[in-house]
Formats: structure tokens, sequence, C-alpha cells
């Protein structure tokens, strides 16, 4: 057998790649965001030695969040309803795939619904351990109902999803520390229901926003594990870890935020619905100790994950760019807005923002947010109560309005996926 050298020295330079997604928490309950409620010390040492972005910004909810992080295109190209990815997609997981990577995902799926949708062959995984996912059942924290590799797995009363997933993707990293490798961690947690984690002290409590903070304390334990796994192994130095989370904190929940206190706006088009946390650490490769204000989307993942590993991208229409220059402490190509196509579960939402559509559209920057049916507001104005008129607002203002507008008519006027 004649051994291609050339071959086994890009395959070794090929950086390990590990995404972890986290269900149902937005940026203002992660430590290094500002709060000084939840404790999340190994997000926040991967933010102090890594880079942290401030404007990154997710669907509203689950289902479009991850049909758009995985295929790098907007809703209004794609989304075929909730609970469903479209076969016809090139997702991440094959494009990493096709690029020599071992692929695994561990989680919650939540792309496969009624016969139709993407199961995790179909998008490029090698290995899988996942929840709502076909042959799973409702329980994902205690007592979990999981599928692995095609196979139910074990458990009794006793076992935590969360580990078992973490346990998962561990596992994964230490089969294939010779070869290059790419990992999803669409994770378990923190999404309801709200219940003990095995580190609560009270394993009883009904509290949610007690049982909340345990669960985002268990959220960050759980990544702190992988990252261990990473020094352990020898592979941290050439393993990029990216983190955000799916959608804003749930509706149930109450909490504080430098003194004020604040109620959870997932599956909502405000701040609190789509403004996730993004942290990207790299020892020696990514800057240390950077924050970035450049805007962020979920369709950039997929080329920040080709623009990292060398992948071709898909040979289609993408709406995302990379930012991983930033990453390196270059200047990049910065966005100077990004486009949202929101078609929401939750009728309030439509009927509030949607200006009798059944679907809601904006662009927005980091000051400035404008919908197509005409609202335009600045962002820190959290619950969107103060519509500036034509002609109301600053110069600034007055240009953010047209530059967002120009972004709207750029981009297709329907989505020909929903009938």
């Amino acid at each position: 057998m004649t051994i291609n050298f050339a071959t086994l020295d890009a395959q070794a330079s090929k950086p390990n790649i590990i995404l972890i997604m986290a269900d149902d928490i937005a940026y203002d309950n992660i430590a290094c965001y500002g709060s000084n409620y939840f404790k999340t010390p190994r997000l926040n040492q991967l933010a102090q030695t890594g880079v942290k972005f401030n404007h990154c910004y997710s669907e509203p909810v689950c289902t479009p969040s991850r049909v758009k992080i995985m295929t790098g295109r907007d809703g209004i190209r794609n989304y075929v309803g909730f609970g469903i990815l479209d076969k016809k997609e090139t997702t991440f997981g094959t494009m990493m795939k096709e690029a020599g990577y071992a692929t695994a995902v561990a989680g919650k799926w939540q792309l496969y619904t009624g016969r139709k949708g993407s199961l995790a062959p179909d998008c490029g995984f090698d290995t899988y351990c996942l929840w709502s996912y076909p042959g799973t059942e409702r329980s994902r924290f205690w007592n979990p109902s999981l599928i692995r590799d095609g196979k139910k797995v074990p458990v009794t009363p006793n076992s935590y999803g969360p580990d078992i997933c973490t346990d998962f993707i561990i596992d994964f990293i230490k089969k294939n520390k010779s070869q290059p490798f790419f990992a999803y961690y669409p994770m378990l947690l923190v999404h309801s229901p709200f219940v003990p984690t095995p580190d609560s002290k009270d394993k009883n409590s009904t509290n949610k926003l007690e049982n909340y903070r345990d669960m985002v304390s268990y959220m960050d334990k759980c990544i702190g594990r992988i990252i261990d796994t990473l020094e352990e192994t020898n592979l941290r130095k050439n393993t990029i870890v990216l983190f955000t989370t799916d959608n804003g904190t749930g509706r149930p929940l109450t909490y504080p935020y430098k003194g004020e206190k604040r109620v959870g706006e997932k599956a909502y088009p405000t701040d609190g619905g789509s403004h996730v946390p993004l942290i990207v650490n790299g020892p020696g490769i990514v800057s240390q100790g950077l924050v970035s204000d450049d805007i962020v989307d979920f369709s950039d993942f997929l080329p920040t994950l080709a623009d990292i590993s060398g992948a071709n991208l898909p040979n289609v229409t993408l709406d995302g760019r990379s930012f991983w220059p930033q990453c390196l402490g270059k200047k990049g190509s910065p966005r100077e807005w990004i486009f949202q196509y929101y078609h929401p579960k939750l009728k309030n939402a439509a009927k509030e923002y949607g200006n009798g559509k059944p679907y809601i559209i904006w662009a927005q920057d980091q000051s400035y947010k404008l919908y197509s049916h005409g609202k335009f507001i600045e962002t820190k104005d959290r619950h969107e109560k103060i519509n500036i008129l034509p002609g109301t607002g600053t110069p600034e203002a007055e240009s953010a309005r047209k530059k967002l507008q120009a972004a709207i008519d750029s981009m297709p006027k329907s989505n020909a996926n929903m009938k």
C-alpha cells in the first residue's frame, strides 16, 4: 500500500471543531455578558481567552434557528415548517464530512416530524445520540428518551439526558483524536421543564427560576467537561470551540439583570427573543480576550466552519458570511445588516409583530431595526414601544432606515416553501 504523506499532513493540519448550541437561553443569562445572577465560569474563561461577540442573533425559536445555522440560508429560502428540515438542503454536517472530517451530533434534533424532514445521516453525521428524533418520547432530562445510532439508549430513572449526550461527545473526541473531527452539540439544556439537576441541593424543588439557574450552571459544567477532555487528550491547541444558543430565554421565567427584572421572550422577534451569546475559543489560533461589536447572523456559521476547515461551500445560494477573520484579530468583511424571516408558531407573536401576516420580516444592525411593514425602532428600545416615523429620526436613524429597507428589498419577497 502506498501512503500519501501529503494527504496525511493536510488532514493533520485541519483543526478539530466543536459547535455547541444551548437551548432557550438569551445572552443576558451568561455571566460574561453582564449577569451576576447566573454562574457560568467555564464560558467566562472561554470568553476571556477567546473572542466574545456582542451582537449575535438567532431566530426567535428552535426549528428556524436549527435550519438556518445548519444550512447557511435564511428561512425565507428554505423554511418548510416547525420541526422540519427540508431533505433537499445541504447542511454543515455534509460539508464537513466531504472535507474529510469525522462527524457527530448529540442532543436535540427536532428536524423530522410526521415522516417529513431530515435525519442525522441525511445531514452528513457519522454517528448521533439524539432526543426529539423518531423513536424518542417526551422525557429529555431524567429517565430520558434518546436514540443512539438507530437504537434506543438504555436508561434508568436516575439517568440524566445531558450527561448521556455530553458523554457521547467526549467518547467521540477520544475515538477520533487521530483525525480531524466536527462535533455538533445542540444541547438539551436549558429548555423547560425546569427541574433539578444532579447538582441541585433540593432534588424536589418546583421553583422554576431556581431550577433554571441550576440548569444554567450544569450546562456550563457539561461544556467544561468537554474542554477538560480536550486538555487530557492533548487536542486543546488544535480544536476550535464555538458556543451560542438557539433563541431567547423561555417566557415563563422572570430573572434579574443589571438591576432590572426581565421576562423571557422566546418566540418573540424582540431583542429578548433573538439576541444570543457567541463565544469562539482556540488557544494559539483564536485571538485572546477580544470583544467584537460586529453583527453576526445564524446563517454565518456554515461559511465560518468552511473558512476554518477549508471545506468547499455548498453549491447553493448562501446568506451567510464568515466571521472567522474577526476571530483571528483581522477586520474581515463585517456585515452592515442582518435579515430575518420568521414564521412563528406562537400566534400572539404573529398578531403583535406581523401586521396581519402569518410571518414576520425585518432587517437590523446593531442600533436600529426595520420591519417590512414599516415599523422602525432603536434596538435599545427592548420592548419596541417607540416607532420612529419617517422623517422624524436623527440623520443617523434616517440613514439606517434607508440601508435596512434596501436590505429587505434585496431578499426574496416571499417563501415559496410555505403553502
